[in-house]
């Protein structure tokens, strides 16, 4: 098969962890990265992250609908901007994954694990979700078909440095949205409480109170997250088995770190929770995803 021409849109970190995620792969070539003037840490970000990579053009242009992707042939545009998908299909690209939030509604949202086989040729605009959601989709999967989800809520637990504003707190996630576009039988079942910040914690948690159909037990919940993360889930889920192995993860490709000594269990009430660091494991599901899109 020939390999597939992937170009990135955006220049910060989001980007670099795409860059790195593509390196070594022969099935995809990068052709073209976009970093606008003004984008975040452009320079920096994506500057020493191209190690691996074949020779690619780079671009500085802020109208995405005046992007060569036509003149390059470009397969799929990787969009880490947020930017209208639209916008790079009319300017040539054939297909578009969009890796951050964006303004106009897509084909398909996946969640590579998920539900990327549901793909088709069909689907020019694809949304990768968020972190959030790659996080804890692989949980929520696994639990649900062993016990059940009937009701759940989400709550995510970000890394605070001790010297910004404590009263700045992230927006939610908009995990639940996108789970129940990837889990269409778990539909109305997820809400999310505000996020909070913990100083010390360098790495994100997103914590899940579930009601199960059927009463469980804090060992056979575990149990069937260390059997799916050593088994048909490996490259997805790390098992943790020590206190917030989260933080240990940055170099870790996988995208959800299931925290084990985090799990209890009161009657049919289950929490969880599943981590992550940084963007690399995203990064990596969305390559994952667009090598899916060109299988098609």
């Amino acid at each position: 098969m020939t390999a597939t021409r992937i170009a990135i849109d955006g220049g910060g970190g989001l980007a670099a962890s795409v860059l790195r995620a593509l390196a070594g792969r022969d099935d995809l070539e990068l052709v073209a990265l976009n970093a606008p003037p003004g984008s975040s840490d452009a320079d920096a970000d994506v500057g020493g992250a191209d190690a691996g990579c074949a020779d690619f053009v780079r671009l500085r242009e802020r109208d995405t609908r005046r992007l060569p992707w036509k003149r390059h042939a470009v397969d799929i545009v990787l969009d880490c901007s947020g930017g209208d998908a639209r916008d790079h299909l009319g300017a040539g690209a054939r297909k578009v994954l969009n890796c951050a939030p964006a303004p106009a509604r897509h084909d398909k949202t996946v969640v590579y694990g998920i539900n990327h086989h549901a793909l088709r040729d069909s689907h020019r605009s694809v949304h990768s979700a968020c972190r959030a959601t790659h996080c804890i989709a692989p949980v929520a999967r696994v639990l649900h078909d062993a016990l059940g989800i009937s009701n759940a809520m989400l709550t995510a637990v970000h890394s605070r440095p001790h010297d910004i504003d404590t009263g700045a707190l992230p927006q939610r996630t908009g995990a639940p949205e996108h789970l129940h576009r990837v889990l269409p039988e778990l539909e109305h079942c997820f809400d999310e409480t505000e996020p909070m910040r913990i100083p010390g914690v360098h790495a994100s948690l997103i914590g899940m109170v579930f009601v199960a159909e059927r009463a469980t037990s804090v060992e056979e919940v575990n149990r069937l997250m260390q059997a799916a993360a050593f088994g048909d889930w490996a490259d997805i889920v790390r098992y943790g088995d020590t206190p917030f192995t989260t933080a240990l993860s940055g170099r870790d490709t996988r995208s959800c770190v299931f925290e084990s000594g985090w799990t209890q269990v009161s009657g049919r009430v289950v929490k969880v929770c599943a981590g992550y660091r940084g963007d690399l494991g995203y990064a990596h599901r969305v390559v994952d995803t667009a090598r899916a899109m060109h299988r098609l």
